[in-house]
């Protein structure tokens, strides 16, 4: 059995140091990567309406299109948690980015639908472990104090991706039709994934557990403006060793099964939101912009409410704000649910709804990639966010599915829905032990754990 040191049993050199210039740069760039991944991977829900009425084509038809995007980006999340973590965090994130850049773009010069979902399951591959393998470097780069925000603000720009492409969608929608909301969005990012391929550094966390690449670590580590004084905790054997398997023993098992609970229901939500909340609001009178802005609303509440959590977390722990954060989702979904939306109406209630249910449920999602971050660690933690990753995409699988059954539902079966999950998202957080304490509670110490 692998012996796994956490991060809070043996610090790194960058746990305790300031931040500095070059470490902040280098965040905002791998964030940039997940607000393409938040931009590219809600393009079809934008385009839906619009679609399905040029094709005459039904929505159960586009349910098996996102199902398939979701298969896609299952299996690439865990195969970018092994390869981040077994050969390094730079080439499974560019190497995701350039994948779903490129399928994006040829998307809309799609004739028919089965080449949509053939686009959209290799888009998936590449979407699918962006967030987990960006989450992981970010981590890697910060510092102890601003570790939680750092990461949490990295995920939140899949929401800013989101809001980019809702504004794009309700611009570009009505004058240019739907394909050039793909050729955009694929530009985009092939251009920023050959920048990134010039100037974004490995992780030093990673380079410090591979004795073999010492002479790249201390390089990286004289840019981030830091000597690099010792080795570091992990070894090449012991992060070899340590597979999948090591995060379903042990210690690692309780939060390994409740992150995961708590992420399938979570993005069960969230992709429910993006690839059908816009047809639900035209199904039920609002236009197309109307649609587009109301996913827009909820992904400005993802966004602020993302802020806001991060720091709730250094005062109180991730414990107490993300189950409250849960249950008020929960409370924002019921709200929807018995909102009469008939004929367009009550249009400025449902978008402060939807930006309440992202201020709260889409937020908390965020959220919870500092808590794996915090309690997987360095030697699984691209796998151990790997994991909690293909959770997501499970539950990703089953909403795209049952996405157009919900909407024939109507509000009350589809927010219904919605705030059950949220109770059991609730419940996945209150079973997580490896919670993220508040800053500066001595709880940052931890045994070694087995696998």
């Amino acid at each position: 059995m692998a012996i796994i040191a956490t991060d809070r049993d043996a610090k790194g050199l960058l746990d305790d140091a300031p931040m500095s210039s070059f470490q902040v740069w280098t965040v905002l760039m791998i964030a940039a990567t997940v607000v393409l991944d938040g931009l590219d991977n809600q393009m079809l829900g934008l385009a839906a309406p619009s679609l399905l009425k040029e094709w005459a084509i039904g929505r159960e038809a586009l349910g098996g299109v996102f199902a398939l995007g979701f298969v896609g980006m299952a299996i690439g999340t865990l195969a970018a948690g092994y390869i981040g973590d077994r050969f390094g965090r730079r080439g499974a994130l560019l190497a995701g980015v350039a994948l779903f850049g490129v399928a994006t773009l040829l998307t809309g010069a799609s004739t028919s639908l089965w080449h949509i979902a053939a686009l959209k399951t290799l888009a998936g591959v590449g979407l699918g472990g962006v967030p987990g393998t960006a989450s992981a470097m970010i981590a890697e780069f910060t510092p102890t104090r601003w570790r939680s925000v750092a990461v949490t603000f990295g995920v939140v720009c899949v929401s800013i991706g989101g809001i980019l492409g809702g504004i794009a969608a309700a611009a570009v929608l009505p004058v240019l039709g739907w394909r050039w909301l793909f050729y955009l969005a694929g530009a985009a990012t092939i251009a920023f994934t050959v920048l990134l391929h010039f100037i974004l550094p490995e992780s030093p966390r990673f380079l410090e557990s591979r004795p073999e690449r010492r002479a790249q670590y201390e390089r990286l580590m004289r840019r981030i403006g830091h000597a690099p004084l010792r080795s570091g905790p992990g070894t090449a054997e012991a992060g070899e060793a340590a597979g999948f398997g090591a995060l379903l023993q042990g210690k690692l098992l309780r939060d390994s099964l409740a992150l995961s609970l708590a992420m399938f229901s979570g993005m069960f939500m969230i992709y429910l939101m993006f690839n059908w909340s816009p047809t639900l609001l035209f199904s039920s009178g609002f236009s197309l912009a109307s649609a587009s802005l109301g996913l827009t609303s909820f992904n400005i509440g993802g966004t602020l409410g993302a802020i806001g959590a991060s720091l709730s977390i250094m005062r109180f722990g991730s414990r107490p704000t993300l189950i409250l954060m849960a249950l008020v989702g929960a409370a924002a979904c019921l709200f929807l649910a018995f909102l009469k939306t008939g004929g367009g109406s009550n249009e400025m209630a449902v978008l402060a709804g939807l930006g309440a249910l992202g201020l709260f449920a889409s937020a908390a999602q965020s959220a919870m990639f500092a808590v794996g971050a915090h309690a997987f660690p360095t030697a699984v933690r691209a796998r151990g966010l790997g994991l909690m990753g293909a959770a997501g995409r499970a539950g990703a699988i089953v909403s795209s599915v049952a996405g157009a059954g919900l909407i024939g539902g109507g509000n009350f079966l589809f927010f219904g829905v919605l705030a059950a999950l949220m109770l059991v998202n609730a419940l996945g957080f209150i079973a997580v032990r490896g919670h993220v304490p508040p800053l500066g509670r001595s709880s940052f110490a931890r045994k070694e754990m087995t696998a």
